[in-house]
């Protein structure tokens, strides 16, 4: 879980952090080098945590059912229902939109959960 400092920042500060913040991983997006932002800023846990949260969010686009997220994720009922919620408001709308330009995680989420019908419905699980 995250520690925040109870020592509250002034907007104007907190919003330049923000504002310098995506600045660095814009231009190191553009550069290819995001991932030395998430391998040397983020813990493992971090990490982990984005990434599953990026799961929940496409496997809810998908129409998976919370409890097939939760077992497949292993994460709380708690966590899907939260992020489904702010799913469900279209919070996460843009990111959505982005992500499926690229397709390819898109793809490895179909192979956490395997389709509910068809006759090679776990042709796909059984290989990740």
């Amino acid at each position: 879980m995250p520690h925040v400092s109870k020592r509250l920042l002034q907007k104007e500060q907190y919003l330049e952090i923000h504002k310098q913040f995506y600045k660095i991983i814009k231009e190191l997006s553009i550069s290819g080098n995001a991932k030395l932002v998430f391998d040397e800023l983020f813990t493992k846990t971090e990490k982990l945590m984005l990434a599953k949260r990026l799961a929940i969010i496409l496997l809810l686009d998908q129409g998976e059912s919370i409890y097939a997220i939760e077992n497949a994720l292993k994460v709380s009922p708690s966590t899907v229902a939260r992020i489904s919620l702010a799913y469900e408001e279209e919070k996460f709308a843009n990111l959505i939109k982005e992500i499926k330009k690229q397709n390819s995680f898109v793809s490895q989420m179909e192979k956490i959960i395997p389709p509910r019908v068809g006759r090679n419905r776990f042709k796909k699980f059984l290989q990740f």
